[in-house]
This record gives structure tokens, C-alpha cells and sequence, in this order.
């Protein structure tokens, strides 16, 4: 045997042959040799280069390979070559000059014979061996070799080999790298498994980092343990400021109780559930989360960590909130528009006539309605247009605007059931200026001027006039009070405030309607419908 390298600062055994105590002493200091610097070790490669040089120092070996089956194709992998043996090497082939380990060998020659028979193998005199198969090029001349079979569960996976002994290996070599076997496969799976570990975890990190969720861990009672990048970045709480109960910082103060009382029942419950708000550090605005948090648990089913997740559900909460009100919105239109319809028909019988007159006073005013609607609904604040509301009155009629008739006004959109009473009342009026008004007589004039007047109280209204002149004939007041008159005479003024006027004048018809206008209404008069 050679003289051992210093191991940890200390000289190696003594140039004479130690005895027994003393050589079984060097195999357990190696041993723990590998064992620690399995820890050390960044790779499978740089932890084989290790055992190989231990294995070598307490052989005495020149250099040694360390090897294993790949069963997928039943041929050898190297896991390391020593560095001497990459110092002995003294061929041309590229791959050897760049450390490139061979891959793929056959299962053959005297070292294949160490897997096959799986034991231990020592040859000293390879040269008249009955397998041997000869040396790749540039490998050193192999004067001895001693060969240890490594394995798992019971059955061989891997070997080293050791290479020329200054005067070959005998059972006490064999001994010795035995001994060290069951180090090295150790060593070898715990590094593999801290290797696989590192790798899932950076694959987690990575997957948690391209998730629009904030990630988080816990422990029993809710303390955290840990924070993901998103948690920091939304919070703008760092992963110190956010560990233990750190993170109740960011939870909106109502709702921290209720967060204190999910943990303090998770363990019961077995999963954790809720929606809260976290502040958002850069702004300093609450936004609504909704909170996860699954159990990991021991191999007896107890509890140890809480994986959680917060999902922003701000925008989702807020349309909800939204699409609720347009709901209880929609139905009281919908009850709304039944009560005016009930209306109408009743007034309209009521005012008696032909069938078909009544017919057709019936079908003119739900049209107006249904006109009045469809342009509510083609905005998205449900408002209309005053000066469109009038105009498709009017060219429903087939009246447009022209030397006759003049349509003037700022804009003003009004609230859906404001519009629907009004633009009744211009039907009313249309309808009569087309039967004795203006819109039948060749000399008649009709004029539709709107206006809005400031009052107290940031309050304003809007005066509506519609004046007819150059009707020949001196109308007659009507005998009785129509549907047209009772809705602006008695709805309107009942219905929206309003002050009305109608006269049935000579010349034609003159109707002043004055709404009162909410302040936010008025606000909208220099805007268009659409809002």
C-alpha cells in the first residue's frame, strides 16, 4: 500500500504497514470522509471524484473509474473518474481532453465481469485473464485491478474500480473497498435525492412564480413560514415583515378577526376558505382576495404546514356587486313598464271610440314606449337623448324638420322613466297636431324648443315648449279630459314634479312642460346619451 493523503489536516497512517486498529481507524475516517463531503458536494461527479480519491488513498490504487448500469439499455455510465486516472489518460480523444465522461459501454472485459457475477474481483494479471478485451486508446496500462460491486435493495447498480496497486491487490485491498461500499452507494443516493429535491424545488419556485396568485406557508395556527414574490410585490410587505402573524398587516382591519377565526378553526375543519381584503402598498387601496389554504400532512395524518394561495377577486366582486343591482334594476322596469302599459290601455279604453280607433291609439303608444326602451338600452348609463326622443316621435309620423318644423335645444339626456312620460306626452301632442294641428294643415307651424334653467339648491329644470301656429281653424277645446291631456295635465306634474301648461289656443296648440332636473342631470345636459 501507498502512502495515504493527509485527510483533514492530519498526516495519513505512518509510512510502515499499519496494523489492524490502525487500518480499520483510516476506513472509518474515510468513510466519514465521504459522508460529509456528500454534503459539500454540488454534484454527482464532483462526490464520485471524492470516494474514487479516498478509495484510492486507502489502496493504494494509481486511479479508478466509478460506474452504473443503466438497466434502459443494460450498458455502463460513468459517475466519476478520478483525477488521476484523467491525469493517466494519455490518448488523443477530444472528449478525454474536455473531461467528457464515456457513456454507453458494454457490459464486458474483466470489470464486467464485477456486475455480472456481482462480487468483488481482484485480477492481477489482466493480461492472461480469460475476458479480458483489451484497453480503449490512451488508457494507462493496466497491471492490476481490483473491482467492487455496488449495490441497492439487495442487487448491483454500480461499481468502482481501482487500477494498479504498486504490487497488486490482495484481500486486504478488497477488505478495505468493501468496507467502503456501503458508504459510497449512501452517500451516492442522498445526493442524488438532494439533487432531485433542489430540482423540484426550483421547478415549484418557478411554477408558484408565473401563477397570478399569491403563494404562502403556514404553520398550524397561521404563522407564516414563507411568502412568494407576488405576496411582496402586491403588499409591499418583504418576507421578513410578513412571517409569523406579520401578514395580518396587509388585511384590512375588519376583516382581520374573521381571519384569526378561520385559522382557529382550520384544524377542525380540515381546509381554511375565505374572502378578505389586503391593502395594495403601492396605492394603499384595498382589494377583495379570495383565500385558500390546503393542509400537508405527516405520514400519520397529522397536520404540519398549510400550503395557501390568495386569488384577487376585486374585479369579479365588484361586477357581482354591479350585476345584482342591474338585476333588481331590471325588475323594477319590468314591473314599471307593466304598470304604464295597464295604464295606457285602460285610459285608452276608457276614452272610448271605435274598436279600431282604439286600436290604434293603443298601438301608437306602445310604440312610442318601445322606442323610448330600445334606446335605453343602447347605452350603457340606460339614459335618453331628449332631442332624439323627439325626432324619432315625429319621423314615426313622417314629420321631419324643415321650413315648418323646427327642433331646437342643448342636449339633455334624461333618466329612462323620466323619458318614458315624456315621450308619451310628445306622442300625445303629435298625434293631435297630425289629426287638427299643425302637421295637417299646409300653413301650420310647429316649433319644439327645450331649455334649461338653473334653480336653487344645484338644482335645475328643464322647460319644454311645444307651440303650434297657423292652424286656420280655432280649435275647440276637447269636451272631455283624453289620455293625452290627463298625462299632461295630472301624470306628469304626479309623476316627475313637473308644471304643465296646455292650451288649445287659436293657431294651434301650446304646451309648456317644466321638469325639475336632479343636479347629476344637469350635468349631463353638454354631454351626449350615451354618458
Amino acid at each position: 500500500m501507498t502512502d495515504l493523503a493527509p485527510l483533514d489536516g492530519h498526516a495519513w497512517p505512518p509510512a510502515s504497514p499499519p496494523g489492524s486498529m490502525s487500518r480499520d481507524a483510516h476506513v472509518l475516517a474515510g468513510i466519514n470522509r465521504i459522508l460529509q463531503e456528500a454534503l459539500r458536494a454540488s454534484t454527482e461527479e464532483e462526490l464520485g471524484r471524492l470516494c474514487l480519491e479516498v478509495a484510492e488513498d486507502l489502496t493504494g490504487a494509481a486511479f479508478s473509474f466509478f460506474g452504473e448500469r443503466r438497466t434502459s439499455h443494460d450498458r455502463l455510465d460513468h459517475i466519476a473518474i478520478s483525477e488521476r486516472g484523467w491525469r493517466s489518460y494519455t490518448g488523443d480523444d477530444p472528449d478525454f481532453s474536455q473531461r467528457q465522461l464515456p457513456n454507453g459501454m458494454k457490459i464486458h472485459g474483466i470489470f464486467g465481469q464485477v456486475i455480472l457475477q456481482d462480487r468483488s474481483l481482484i485480477v492481477n494479471d489482466p493480461t492472461s485473464h480469460p475476458s479480458r478485451v483489451g484497453l480503449p486508446d490512451g488508457h494507462p496500462a493496466l497491471h492490476n485491478f481490483l473491482g467492487v460491486p455496488l449495490r441497492r435493495d439487495g442487487e448491483t447498480f454500480a461499481m468502482f474500480a481501482l487500477g494498479n496497486h504498486p504490487t497488486g491487490f490482495t484481500e486486504r485491498e478488497r477488505a478495505i473497498a468493501e468496507e467502503l461500499a456501503p458508504a459510497i452507494v449512501q452517500a451516492l443516493l442522498r445526493k442524488r435525492a438532494e439533487v432531485a429535491s433542489r430540482a423540484s424545488q426550483r421547478r415549484l419556485l418557478t411554477l408558484i412564480g408565473g401563477i397570478p396568485q399569491l403563494v404562502w406557508t403556514a404553520t398550524r395556527d397561521g404563522q407564516w413560514t414563507w411568502a412568494s414574490p407576488q405576496w411582496v410585490a402586491m403588499t409591499g410587505l418583504s418576507v421578513e415583515e410578513s412571517l409569523g402573524h406579520g401578514w395580518l398587516v396587509a388585511v384590512h382591519p375588519d376583516d382581520r378577526e374573521a381571519a384569526r377565526r378561520f385559522w382557529a378553526e382550520a384544524s377542525d375543519r380540515g381546509d381554511l376558505a375565505m374572502e378578505g381584503r389586503l391593502r395594495q402598498g403601492q396605492i394603499g387601496r384595498y382589494r377583495w382576495f379570495k383565500t385558500r389554504a390546503t393542509p400537508v400532512h405527516d405520514d400519520h395524518g397529522a397536520i404540519v404546514e398549510w400550503f395557501g394561495t390568495s386569488t384577487d377577486i376585486d374585479d369579479l366582486r365588484r361586477l357581482r356587486e354591479r350585476q345584482e343591482t342591474l338585476v333588481a334594476e331590471l325588475q323594477h322596469r319590468v314591473r314599471n313598464i307593466l304598470t304604464i302599459v295597464r295604464s295606457i290601455f285602460t285610459r285608452t279604453v276608457e276614452s272610448g271610440g271605435p274598436i279600431d280607433e282604439i286600436s290604434d291609439h293603443f298601438r301608437g303608444r306602445l310604440d312610442s314606449l318601445a322606442r323610448t326602451q330600445v334606446v335605453a338600452t343602447q347605452t350603457r348609463s340606460g339614459r335618453v337623448d331628449l332631442e332624439n326622443l323627439i325626432r324619432d316621435e315625429l319621423l314615426g309620423v313622417g314629420a321631419i324638420e324643415d321650413e315648418r318644423l323646427s327642433i331646437g335645444g342643448p342636449d339633455v339626456a334624461l333618466a329612462a322613466d323620466t323619458a318614458e312620460s315624456v315621450g308619451l306626452a310628445i306622442h300625445e301632442l303629435t298625434t293631435n297636431a297630425l289629426k287638427y294641428g299643425a302637421l295637417r294643415h299646409a300653413g301650420g307651424r310647429l316649433s319644439i324648443t327645450w331649455k334649461i334653467e338653473p334653480k336653487s339648491d344645484c338644482k335645475c329644470e328643464l322647460i319644454v315648449k311645444w307651440d303650434e301656429t297657423g292652424v286656420p281653424a280655432m280649435p275647440v277645446p276637447p269636451v272631455r279630459q283624453g289620455f293625452g291631456t290627463e298625462l299632461i295635465r295630472e301624470a306628469l306634474p304626479y309623476g316627475l314634479g313637473a308644471r304643465t301648461s296646455l292650451e288649445f289656443r287659436g293657431g294651434g296648440v301650446l304646451c309648456v312642460m317644466s321638469l325639475p332636473l336632479p343636479g347629476d342631470d344637469a350635468g349631463l345636459s353638454n354631454r351626449s346619451a350615451e354618458g
